[in-house]
């Protein structure tokens, strides 16, 4: 039995795994994004948030690719996990991150058909010490070498005790074991029954405190839901009916298919195998019954048909002639009426029709057929991908207005603020070097004015105008006494001096205070220049992601009639097959309506030759 995950269980086992591994290596706000999005099942926000992060490393990648395969979008995740494997060389992903990402991509080779790649990637997966995935592992080894494969003595329970493939694994063993050994077959498929045991029904509150719905495994074996365990039960009750038919003990497997569930996923393999042995045992009555009802509940399958013509077939068998002429008579009328509903629900498909309004003969080819379905899910996702062009259309144009708002902010900024702080600048830098140099002429000089505070200045300013007078009155009256007037002189301006050597630290150091003020406003006018600069190179920079933008949007509406073209040719082919299988029904219809003609011709034939004996005998008395 081939068990198949789905792609959202396979985005979600990748997920799991890189999820503490990535939180680590991708940018926090994309991450975070990118996690809310999977929590909101919207995996498209989610890949988006992961492929305009930052930086990526090959566990951001492994993510990614669970994404593309929730997305129904294997081959884009194909390519990743590829190149993931592929340039793993040097182990920089934990092994069992690596596993997860070999496993998936040997199970995508696996359903593409190239079982050697599938099983060159399986060689590759460890599971020597962590041994989480060495069910999956051998299930799809199983799948990869079907039917060649090594039954070992006795069944693995032990070894796979807590692995959800081990009944899987086990009852393929089985189905190679019953074609040689049925008796052995028979107790190991007794064996495995007692292996599963059904889940414990538990309280909301019990599941809530107990963790129940993050454990998966217990003490003794594997967990499974409800509906899985009563699949697994019901597919190992009909494995057994079929091995006891194996044997031609038709009695145990009756038993066993007469109490089969009617609810059960696989009721209709049941009814079919059910009216084998009825047939075997030739329970006429039971027999009709099933045929029935599998006319009733199996629609367009070729089960009704045969069934159809099969009553006549069993009544006739039963020498009921006369019933079995008007079964006869019913399965062409049956026949007649299959054609018609086919012609009529046989018609070309639309892409809307695929996800609601199917007729029924539609929705059973698309269901029966993994080729029809695969192509319906293709359709659906690139379906999905035009519906959402718009929203990432109008995206598109939200960051370019952004990015123009910007740009055209830093342009203004630039062209009104940077001249005025360069000019600014130089002011400030002029006046720093004139301060500078007044400072170091008076630092030389005996008593520069500039050291001076304002009343001393106004003192020798006096005291200068005083000594000019003098000496005025000195030339032109030679015999003039100046001495006292020149001694008071000098003493005032001693005492000048003095005062003035006494505050030049104070005033020098309030100068060169001034000075380094000034170097500051300077270094702070460069530093804001620079931002400047830098923001100059942003507005370059914003041109550029500009010129991105307007090319993804080109590039969108390319990628838009991409996707719309191959929705069309794989919306063609998938019609074409629909064809092809109308033709197919249409011919086995004709075919089965044909062997009905004549077994009612026989039978009625027969009725006739009656008809004519009572007759004769009537006429004779």
């Amino acid at each position: 039995m081939v068990k198949r995950l789905s792609c959202a269980v396979c985005a979600a086992a990748l997920l799991c795994v890189a999820n503490v591994s990535a939180a680590t290596a991708l940018s926090e706000k994309h991450y975070r994004q990118a996690a809310w999005a999977f929590y909101l099942q919207q995996p498209e926000q989610a890949l988006e948030a992961l492929q305009l992060a930052p930086q990526k490393d090959q566990r951001t990648q492994l993510l990614e690719a669970g994404l593309y395969l929730q997305l129904a979008m294997p081959q884009h995740a194909a390519t990743v996990l590829q190149a993931l494997v592929d340039a793993d060389s040097k182990q920089t992903l934990e092994q069992t991150v690596l596993n997860v990402a070999l496993l998936q991509f040997s199970r995508h080779q696996l359903e593409l058909g190239d079982k050697a790649t599938a099983r060159q990637y399986l060689s590759r997966v460890k599971t020597d010490l962590d041994q989480t995935w060495l069910g999956s592992q051998q299930l799809l080894t199983q799948l990869v070498d079907w039917p060649q494969l090594s039954v070992p003595e006795t069944p693995q329970f032990d070894a796979l005790r807590q692995q959800a493939e081990m009944p899987y694994i086990v009852s393929n063993q089985i189905l190679l074991l019953a074609q040689q050994q049925p008796k052995k077959a028979l107790a190991w498929l007794s064996a495995l029954q007692q292996q599963l045991q059904p889940p414990r029904q538990q309280s909301f509150w019990q599941l809530l405190f107990s963790g129940q719905w993050t454990r998966l495994t217990a003490p003794d074996g594997f967990v499974y839901r409800v509906d899985e365990y009563q699949a697994l039960a019901d597919y190992l009750q009909l494995l057994q009916a079929q091995l006891h038919i194996r044997d031609n003990d038709f009695a145990a497997a009756d038993a066993i298919l007469s109490n089969f569930p009617a609810d059960s996923v696989l009721s209709t393999a049941a009814l079919g195998l059910y009216s084998k042995i009825l047939t075997e045992q030739r329970h006429i009555p039971t027999l009709l019954a099933v045929l029935q009802q599998q006319i009733r509940l199996q629609p367009f399958s070729i089960t009704a048909w045969q069934a159809a013509t099969g009553i006549g077939a069993q009544l006739e068998r039963a020498l009921q002639q006369k019933d079995a002429l008007a079964a006869y008579r019913w399965a062409e009328q049956y026949y007649l009426q299959q054609q018609q509903l086919i012609e009529q629900q046989a018609v070309p498909l639309q892409v809307d029709q695929l996800e609601q309004g199917l007729a029924q003969w539609q929705q059973l080819q698309l269901s029966e057929n993994d080729a029809l379905h695969r192509l319906q899910q293709d359709i659906l996702a690139l379906q999905q991908q035009l519906l959402a062009a718009p929203q990432r259309q109008q995206r598109l144009a939200q960051l370019s207005q952004v990015t123009s708002y910007k740009q055209s902010q830093q342009t203004a900024l630039l062209s009104s603020q940077l001249p005025l702080l360069r000019e600014r600048r130089d002011a400030l830098l002029q006046q720093a070097q004139q301060l500078k140099q007044q400072l170091t002429a008076a630092q030389s000089a005996p008593m520069s004015l500039l050291l001076l505070e304002s009343e001393a200045y106004q003192q020798l300013n006096t005291l200068q105008a005083a000594q000019r007078r003098l000496d005025h009155i000195i030339t032109l009256q030679s015999s003039f006494n100046a001495a006292d007037y020149q001694q008071r002189l000098s003493r005032l301006n001693g005492i000048l001096q003095w005062q003035y050597y006494d505050s030049k630290p104070v005033r020098q150091l309030a100068l060169s205070r001034a000075v380094a003020a000034l170097n500051t406003e300077i270094e702070q006018m460069d530093v804001k220049l620079a931002a400047l600069a830098q923001q100059s190179g942003q507005s370059a920079r914003l041109g550029q992601i500009q010129q991105r933008l307007a090319q993804l949007g080109s590039k969108q509406q390319q990628l838009n009639l991409a996707l719309l073209g191959q929705q069309q040719q794989l919306l063609a082919h998938l019609n074409q097959q629909l064809q092809h299988k109308r033709q197919q029904d249409l011919s086995t219809l004709t075919a089965l309506q044909r062997h009905n003609k004549e077994a009612m011709a026989r039978v009625m034939e027969r009725v006739l030759m009656m008809a004519d004996s009572v007759n004769a005998g009537v006429g004779h008395d």
